[in-house]
């Protein structure tokens, strides 16, 4: 191994394998990531994706109406009982609460913002176009269902 004594005699040399040694370790770090899927931005696929989330959240929460951001970070679900379920991006899983006043409930054009009453759940702006229209009047109905 007398060339590699050599180069590593260089004075440049050593610094140059160790960056080289370094970036192989980056780039395999960053391999073995993303075979395991760690981190990246989860999104919601569709309408099935999102039933599939509302009924993970609250078991027995059959869908009968969906509305899915365009972006999939979120999506607004109504069940047969009138119960409005809201599923958001929360680090690379999601979580869902249920909604249970109006007092969070905000339509500018075809944006509207949804809170819940868990302070920690945040607020959710959703893109849903058209829909979003249809959606705050059928959530109106939402307080006088409950007595």
């Amino acid at each position: 191994m007398p060339f590699l004594d050599q180069a590593l005699a260089l004075p440049g040399a050593s610094f140059a394998l160790q960056a080289l040694a370094s970036l192989a370790a980056i780039l395999a770090l960053a391999w073995l990531a993303r075979k395991l899927q760690l981190g990246g931005d989860p999104r919601i696929q569709g309408e099935d994706h999102a039933h599939a989330l509302a009924e993970e959240a609250l078991c027995g929460f059959d869908a009968q109406a969906i509305a899915v951001d365009r972006a999939g970070i979120g999506a607004i679900a109504r069940d047969a009982a009138g119960r409005i379920l809201l599923i958001r991006q929360h680090g690379s899983h999601f979580a869902a609460r249920e909604l249970v006043s109006l007092a969070g409930v905000r339509l500018d054009g075809r944006f509207l913002t949804l809170s819940t009453d868990d302070r920690r759940f945040g607020t959710i702006t959703l893109d849903l176009g058209d829909q979003a229209q249809v959606w705050v009047a059928s959530l109106r109905r939402l307080g006088a269902a409950r007595p």
